[in-house]
């Protein structure tokens, strides 16, 4: 019983490290400035035109469609979270949406992250 124990109390801090969110690039900018310049230069570099835009306790949460196609589509989400008054943190999240007749699954996308992170930083630097 108490190996048992051990191992599922194992386990669970294992897994619970790969799920925790990866840090961000960080940005000498504030977060206002930062959101300001996303909010202007994401919308021409997604597929619709669209960006959603999402305000929140430390930063912003952007969203724009950049790939979309008959079987799914792709989401990229920019996370911009203050630091200090002056800093803030970019994390960009690729998402994979399979579309299915009646259901769709969502799945990150590690190789959009990377291809879209150092773009944006080039954005708001």
């Amino acid at each position: 019983m108490r190996r048992l124990f051990i191992i599922m109390l194992g386990s669970l801090a294992v897994l619970s490290a790969h799920a925790a969110p990866p840090r961000g690039m960080p940005v000498e900018r504030d977060v206002l400035s930062v959101a300001k310049i996303l909010q202007a230069r994401l919308p021409p570099l997604a597929e619709d035109g669209m960006c959603e835009v999402e305000r929140q306790d430390n930063g912003w949460v952007f969203g724009i469609r950049v790939n979309s196609s008959a079987t799914g589509s792709q989401l990229l989400q920019v996370y911009i979270r203050a630091t200090s008054e002056s800093r803030s943190e970019l994390r960009v999240q690729g998402v994979r949406i399979e579309s299915g007749l009646m259901t769709s699954k969502r799945s990150p996308d590690p190789e959009l992250s990377k291809q879209w992170t150092d773009r944006l930083l080039e954005l708001v630097k």
